[in-house]
């Protein structure tokens, strides 16, 4: 072994692979041996170097990008095989599907639902909601017209239950002497905390004359039952 790893007994012609004289064992431990091609592609054994002068698709040793590119390009043809597949499949068997049933979704009815479809004079009251329009609203008691309410429509039923908001109501009653007062009503009530949380509206009362006194209140908000509702009219467009 110390023989062939001298160099000073191995020739020039020994280590060349273009010498009759190469001898392969000297040139792969000699430092004196040359590769004749600088960038020749390197194989993992003999085998694969065989391999490699027949076929073409032989990749050396240290080509990873290479290696990578072709790994992806025969991913990307098998995923293409496979659409190619099941597009031919679905096409196939197109014509014996059946259409799938179209359920409808149930829209849940309320009283905004209602409003939309609101036709005839309720369609009146429609406009008034959507261009938010005051109104006038004429309410009886049992005995009679009550008073008249100017207020903003908010929204209503088809039993003409109406919201109102901003609400002036105005009505007419009796002289304060001329009153006729239960005894039970006749002592306030005193004033506790659902006062301080909601504040009893000031009513204004202005005398007109032979025993009759009009009184008037602002309300944030109102509702009328139906029953209560003579006459609607439409003060502003």
């Amino acid at each position: 072994m110390s023989e062939i790893n001298s160099d000073s007994s191995t020739s020039e012609s020994e280590v060349s692979a273009c010498s009759s004289k190469f001898d392969p064992v000297k040139a792969l431990y000699s430092k004196k041996a040359k590769a004749p091609v600088k960038d020749a592609p390197l194989y993992e054994n003999v085998q694969q170097y065989e391999a490699a002068q027949k076929n073409t698709d032989i990749i050396p040793v240290g080509l990873k990008e290479l290696v990578e590119k072709r790994e992806q390009e025969k991913k990307d043809k098998k995923m293409e095989e496979e659409r190619r597949l099941q597009e031919k499949n679905r096409q196939r068997f197109a014509k014996y599907e059946l259409p799938a049933p179209v359920r409808r979704e149930r829209k849940g009815k309320n009283v905004l639902t209602r409003i939309e479809t609101a036709e005839g004079p309720l369609s009146a009251l429609r406009e008034c909601v959507d261009h938010r329009l005051r109104i006038k609203v004429t309410t009886h008691s049992g005995r009679g017209v009550r008073g008249v309410l100017h207020a903003t429509l908010v929204a209503f039923d088809k039993q003409w239950n109406l919201a109102l908001s901003d609400v002036l109501e105005i009505w007419t009653k009796k002289a304060p002497k001329k009153r006729k007062i239960p005894p039970s009503m006749g002592t306030p009530v005193p004033k506790g905390s659902a006062a301080k949380i909601s504040p009893v509206p000031i009513v204004t009362e202005t005398p007109l004359g032979k025993g009759v006194w009009e009184c008037t209140r602002h309300l944030p908000q109102l509702m009328v039952r139906g029953e209560q509702v003579v006459m609607i009219n439409i003060v502003e467009r």
